[in-house]
């Protein structure tokens, strides 16, 4: 695929076994406000979402084992862990876009409806296609959603303030086998160009630059947890980077909270995921 419409990151899904208590975790400990609780019906699972301007953080878990869990790969990664589980890629032209995919050779999923109730006026529906194990580092899919951000999220008012004065994605780091390959890789899917590659901490390290985000392929150039994490859980969503203009402000609010941070070089600091639900998180100054 040589030319695809425009692509932004929309959401990044963080798997957790139990919603409310997680919830507890980002809105009291981490100071992010949270939409109420949202079920998916038919689907088995319900969320709570952290919303920034085009795009948010979703905290997903099992409701209903009985009703199907719409992504049957949920109930295996809760198994073993929780933390960073995939992300959507949204798009205006989804059929499009699928189109495109499935020209080059690619099987991917024809658009399915979906909703999400939550109290809120005029709810929420979207399309979304599944890409199965098309891109190394992440089983995403694309999303294309029926009402803008403002016009879906209206509880609590101002959703996309936080206390922590995070103010949105900045990156999603993959883990990934072969950083060279895996770029290769979402080039023929997306037409997506990659920088680098360019030595990072205990790895290597290829950028894909979306309209709102980065996604990082990152391969372990020696021992360190990018290795540890690819040998424990192969190539799977290793690192949430979240933007913010005050850095020192945003890590004081994470440590009132009882969050564990470490300072990297100023403009970055490590957030420890035994405080954040399970989630490698890294604050980025903006």
């Amino acid at each position: 695929m040589r030319t695809a419409p425009r692509l932004y990151l929309d959401h990044v899904l963080i798997g957790v076994r139990d919603l409310e208590s997680s919830a507890s975790v980002f809105a009291n400990r981490l100071g992010f406000t949270l939409t109420p609780e949202g079920v998916h019906p038919g689907r088995g699972t319900h969320n709570r979402l952290a919303v920034f301007a085009s795009e948010y953080l979703e905290l997903i878990a099992v409701r209903d084992p009985a009703e199907g869990v719409f992504r049957p790969s949920l109930n295996a990664f809760l198994e073993s862990s929780e933390g960073l589980y995939m992300f959507a890629l949204g798009t205006s032209e989804i059929d499009r876009t699928v189109g495109a995919i499935r020209s080059s050779g690619i099987d991917a999923g024809a658009p399915v409806p979906g909703r999400r109730d939550a109290g809120e006026t005029p709810g929420y529906t979207w399309r979304s296609a599944n890409l199965g194990g098309a891109l190394p580092g992440s089983e995403c899919f694309l999303i294309q959603h029926d009402h803008t951000v403002a016009q879906r999220y209206t509880l609590p008012p101002d959703p996309s303030a936080h206390e922590n004065g995070v103010t949105g994605v900045h990156h999603v780091t993959l883990a990934v086998h072969d950083v060279d390959d895996a770029a290769r890789r979402w080039h023929e899917v997306f037409g997506v160009e990659s920088a680098g590659p360019v030595p990072v901490d205990g790895g290597v390290r290829r950028r894909i630059t979306l309209d709102n985000a980065h996604l990082d392929l990152e391969t372990p150039s020696g021992p360190g947890a990018l290795a540890d994490f690819l040998r424990t859980y192969g190539e799977a969503p290793f690192e949430l980077g979240l933007s913010t203009s005050d850095i020192d402000s945003t890590v004081a609010a994470f440590k009132s909270g009882g969050a564990e941070v470490e300072e990297i070089d100023g403009a970055s600091s490590l957030i420890d995921p035994s405080t954040t639900a399970g989630v490698r998180l890294r604050l980025v100054r903006a």
